[in-house]
């Protein structure tokens, strides 16, 4: 009788508890926030969208409008007249390569992996105070602090990883010294971390494509020319034989997602672009007819237009006479027309700062004054729309691997994620409010955290909010 008993009483009391657990999910209210009295900045236009409100429903943009009904139990901000904007997209980083571990990719090899994590999740988080969101890591980031992260563990911004960079030998990823560089050598402290992944034939580009993709890559990187920090490799190298590139493209598309390239030579890009490739990393030394053929295909481009600065020189690892120093010459006298190829052409532009092997200081200078010289050079809207809707377009090339569903980034639109920023003045005519300025390595150290970014939420929930003070 017992066992008839538990044979009918227990599926009831499952049966019971499931249907009260549905509907107490059913019957709770989403996480509701009001921005009221906002300039809005879509991401998109040239012009603000003004005294308008945007709601906010749990991590989405619900509705954007003047007259939006109040929910019960909504938060309302106020945000006293001033803009709201998309989260920025910082399109080009290395988490794992600032923060004044190492002036070398040499030196970096004796970091403990401890040092490299703690100084990655400081970087991330020192990014997000300054508004950006969301960061794409272009080598030497599997998806360890991005998961982190995403489970709330971390503050930080969302992390689209490549995961190690791949390179040839004598590539721009080979730190390696000529012990390490023998046959048979053991991997290099770099490698078995995972930052960088050596690779010489399609087979070996191959693997290591499949490599990374276990690591958590969403997309791929290739070192497919010469580098200027690196020793090795000249500038004018071309590193990837057609198959190796199209071995890397294969095993990207099999996983739903992008190759992107390092590479500044012309032949390098038009290589690229005939693999399959659908996002060039500097590419300075790019000819007018292979700008007009990214553009045709729709092929993304990362600028880091910093390395375009005199200062640069002041940098001990750039300092004139040096290797590095050098190639910095050749890459500024190369890149003289590269502003009029793109002001008549309009390729997509993403926004990006490539800091490497420098302390958080520089780095955040370096953030700073690529926003100046990206506006300096093509306007304040152009440089806003390159951080946030274009780079958002970039973001989802990564298709099915993408690990934030298909909501848009970078815009203010209903149904796009809610990573929003709330700034003083407009800055559409000022950068400064996002704090831009006109100086380098020259600039004097600030501190985390730029005072006028008022407001700093991602994925609906709020890190910074000085509104009131």
């Amino acid at each position: 009788m017992n066992a008839l008993i538990r044979l009918i009483v227990f599926p009831i009391i499952s049966i019971v508890f499931l249907c009260t657990s549905v509907y107490a999910q059913e019957g709770e209210q989403p996480n509701r926030i009001l921005f009221t009295n906002v300039n809005v900045f879509d991401g998109v236009s040239d012009t603000l969208d003004m005294n308008t409100s945007v709601l906010i429903e749990n991590n989405l943009i619900k509705s954007v409008g003047s007259s939006i009904t109040l929910p019960e139990g909504t938060e309302v901000i106020d945000g006293g007249g001033r803009t709201l904007m998309p989260g920025l997209i910082n399109s080009h980083t290395h988490l794992n390569l600032t923060g004044g571990l190492a002036t070398s990719y040499g030196g970096l090899q004796s970091a403990k992996w401890s040092q490299i994590g703690a100084q990655a999740a400081a970087n991330a988080y020192d990014q997000l105070l300054d508004g950006f969101t969301t960061l794409r890591d272009l080598g030497g980031m599997d998806n360890g602090l991005q998961l982190l992260i995403d489970q709330g563990n971390l503050p930080g911004p969302r992390i689209y990883n490549s995961a190690a960079a791949i390179s040839p030998s004598s590539g721009h990823g080979d730190a390696r010294d000529p012990a390490s560089r023998t046959p048979g050598a053991p991997p290099t402290v770099l490698e078995r971390l995972g930052i960088v992944d050596i690779a010489d034939s399609p087979d070996e580009v191959r693997a290591a494509s499949r490599r990374n993709l276990a690591n958590g890559a969403v997309f791929l990187k290739l070192m497919a020319g010469g580098g200027v920090s690196s020793v090795l490799d000249p500038l004018y190298s071309h590193a990837y034989t057609q198959p190796e590139l199209e071995a890397a493209v294969e095993a990207a598309e099999f996983f739903d997602t992008y190759v992107t390239v390092h590479v500044y030579t012309d032949r390098g890009v038009r290589s690229a672009i005939d693999a399959g490739v659908k996002c060039i990393e500097h590419g300075n030394l790019m000819s007018e007819e292979s700008v007009e053929l990214i553009v045709d295909k729709g092929i993304f481009w990362a600028l880091n237009l910093s390395g375009l600065s005199p200062s640069l020189f002041s940098h001990p690892n750039f300092a004139p006479g040096t290797p590095s120093g050098k190639k910095v010459a050749i890459a500024q006298e190369g890149s003289k027309n590269l502003k009029a190829y793109i002001q008549k052409h309009k390729p997509k532009i993403v926004f990006g700062v490539d800091t490497v092997l420098n302390t958080m200081a520089q780095g955040r200078s370096n953030r700073d004054f690529e926003k100046w010289i990206h506006a300096d050079w093509f306007g304040n809207h152009a440089m806003l729309v390159a951080a946030t809707s274009t780079a958002g377009e970039l973001a989802q090339l990564t298709g099915q691997r993408n690990p934030y569903s298909d909501a848009k980034l970078g815009v203010i639109e209903s149904g796009a994620y809610a990573d929003i920023l709330v700034v003083d003045g407009n800055p559409l005519e000022d950068l400064s409010v996002l704090g831009a300025h006109d100086k380098y390595l020259d600039a004097e150290p600030r501190e985390a955290g730029i005072e006028t970014i008022r407001l700093i939420m991602k994925d609906g929930k709020i890190y910074k909010n000085t509104l009131g003070k």
